[in-house]
This record gives structure tokens, C-alpha cells and sequence, in this order.
């Protein structure tokens, strides 16, 4: 925002040195061209704006009246979605992957007020020169070169509380066919306007904001800033809740005379059957009493029989959980 707005303010300064009456010679003054390029880029116009290797696609509309000039940068990379939306009577922004969405016309009220008053102070006085013309993608065109005074970087880097210093020179780079802006270079760094439409039809629901979301409305440029920092902080991501599966201790099985059970997490079969294979075997005794259904103590027998075998299965489950955590068999978590 602190970006857009300085070239937005540094840029009004530009137009009105363009507007500046041109000088009479044999060949175009660097106003004159860049009064051509104004108007080979009037609205309607859509294009295609690429910087630091993420693409915009731009639309300009006028609208007169109150609105003016409407304008909607719509920006979608891999790591970064965001839409906004421009006039002289709102301003909006909003990026749903991070659910973000900003009411910015009190803050550009704002700071509006805060440029007029800084233009009241500081005059802008722009100066444009003409650079020796260079080659783009085969054409040729003009280079100028805009300086903006001291006094009024110094002015703009003190009300936006920037800290890093920068340059008052913007390079234009303007086809000398067609008047079109091609490349600039500017401290927010270089952009590239490719894929230009000029005179395009463009709706006017493109200039509005979505029905339904609610926006944020912060009125000063560190109120902006928290909302923007609070919604690209990285949230942290919920952990799934496992349940733990309760594994069926293995059992002696007295007609196969060995031990059963499935394999457990982290254990192919082989493995496990070669574990049980090396568990004790019970006793022929104990067999012989699993046996002696039809015998009168049955029931007594049959309870010291299993209350064993749970006594065992307890033991060989322990076993089993302790060799596992020193074994961390391949794809086991340890």
C-alpha cells in the first residue's frame, strides 16, 4: 500500500509535468512524447503488468462523476491472490485464499489529505529529459527520464515512515510507433506492460466489490499494516486425532497346537509368524485339560485354563511391545 500510494502521488506529479505547454522545436520534447503516451494509454484500457516475476492484469475505466477513473489490478500467482479495486469514491482489496478483506476508502481519504498537504508545502517542480531511444523485442523507443526533487522525496519518505532510502529518477521506456508504455522503472523496481488493449469494453460490475463479504476498514496506514501482517501470519495447522487400534492379543489355538493372530502394524506376516513361532508352547498337561469337556469339573478347570492362557497372552503382548520399540521395523514410526 505504502508503494502504491508513493507512486500514485509521485505519478500525479508526472501527468502534470506532461500537461506542462511543449516547446516548439523540430523534434518531440520529452513532454510531448510522454503527452502522446498519456493518451495511447487512456481508459478504457486492459493490460497485462509483470514485476519481480508475478503478473496483473489491469483494467482502467472512466466513469466521470464522482467515481472518475475506476481501476482493478486483479494479481494471481502460486503464493500470492489479491484484487483491487480503485476510484475516486472507494478503494477495496481482498485475497480469499487468506481470507483478507479491506474497506480502504477511509484510509485513502486519509492520505489524500495527507498528499494534498504535502503538495501545498513542498512544490513539485518534475523535470523530464529525453535518453538516447533503445531497442525492445525489436522496436524501438523512447527513454525518458523523470526527476522528482529532493525536497519532495524527503517530504513523501517522512510522512510514510519509510526507512530505506530511494531514488527520485523513474525511466520510461514508450514505443515510438504506437506511444505505448512498454517499461518502467521506478523504486518499487521494473514493469513490464505487455498484452495492451486499448479502447476495450469493459463492464461495470468489474469495478465493484464481490455481494457478501465483509471488509475491514482501517483509517490509518498502522491499523492497514496489522490487519495485513495478522492475516498472513501462518496458522497453525489442527492435528488429526488417531484413534489407537486396540490389537487382539495372539491365543493358543489347541487343534493347531500354536499361537494366532494377525499381523500388527509395522510387521509383514512372515515376520510375525516367526515371532510366534519362537513364543513357549503350552503344555501337553494344559492341553489334556482343554480337552476333558465331558469331565465334572469342567467349569473350574476351564476357568484355570483361560484365566492362564490370559495370563500368557498378557505376557507375550508385553513382549511384543517391547521388542517392536527396539526392533522399529522399516516404516514403523519410532
Amino acid at each position: 500500500m505504502t508503494h502504491t500510494f508513493l507512486v500514485a502521488l509521485l505519478g500525479l506529479t508526472l501527468f502534470a509535468a506532461a500537461a506542462a505547454p511543449a516547446s516548439a522545436a523540430p523534434e518531440m520534447t520529452a513532454d510531448e512524447i510522454m503527452a502522446k503516451s498519456q493518451v495511447a494509454m487512456a481508459p478504457p484500457i486492459q493490460y497485462r503488468m509483470v514485476m519481480g516475476g508475478v503478473d496483473s492484469i489491469v483494467s482502467i475505466k472512466d466513469f466521470g462523476g464522482e467515481i472518475g477513473i475506476a481501476t482493478r489490478v486483479e494479481t494471481v500467482s502460486p503464493y500470492f491472490e489479491q484484487t483491487a479495486i480503485a476510484t475516486a469514491k472507494y478503494a477495496y482489496e481482498w485475497q480469499p485464499k487468506i481470507g483478507l478483506a479491506i474497506d480502504k476508502t477511509l484510509l485513502g481519504e486519509a492520505m489524500m489529505a495527507q498528499a494534498a498537504a504535502l503538495k501545498q508545502a513542498v512544490p513539485a517542480g518534475a523535470t523530464m529529459r529525453l535518453l538516447k531511444s533503445e531497442l525492445i523485442d525489436g522496436a524501438e523507443h523512447y527513454v525518458i527520464e523523470t526527476t522528482y526533487p529532493q525536497g519532495l522525496i524527503d517530504a513523501v519518505t517522512k510522512m510514510l515512515s519509510i526507512a530505506t532510502p530511494f531514488s527520485g529518477k523513474v525511466r520510461s521506456w514508450i514505443n515510438t510507433e504506437n506511444f505505448q508504455l512498454r517499461r518502467m522503472t521506478n523504486l518499487t523496481g521494473e514493469m513490464q506492460y505487455l498484452d495492451i488493449k486499448q479502447g476495450i469494453d469493459l463492464p461495470n460490475e468489474l469495478f465493484l466489490p464481490p455481494e457478501g463479504m465483509t471488509f475491514q476498514k482501517p483509517t490509518t496506514q498502522r491499523k492497514y499494516l496489522e490487519i495485513i501482517t495478522k492475516a498472513m501470519t501462518p496458522k497453525p495447522i489442527p492435528r488429526e486425532k488417531i484413534e489407537p487400534r486396540i490389537i487382539a492379543p495372539p491365543f493358543w489355538d489347541p487343534v493347531a497346537k500354536t499361537w494366532k493372530a494377525s499381523a500388527p502394524p509395522g510387521w509383514d506376516q512372515k515376520e510375525w509368524e516367526a515371532h510366534i513361532d519362537s513364543l513357549p508352547r503350552q503344555t501337553s498337561e494344559l492341553e489334556k485339560q482343554a480337552q476333558q469337556t465331558t469331565e465334572p469339573t469342567k467349569s473350574y478347570r476351564s476357568w484355570l485354563l483361560y484365566g492362564n492362557l490370559a495370563i500368557i497372552a498378557a505376557l507375550v503382548t508385553y513382549a511384543y511391545v517391547r521388542r517392536r520399540g527396539a526392533k522399529a521395523a522399516p516404516g514403523d514410526p519410532k
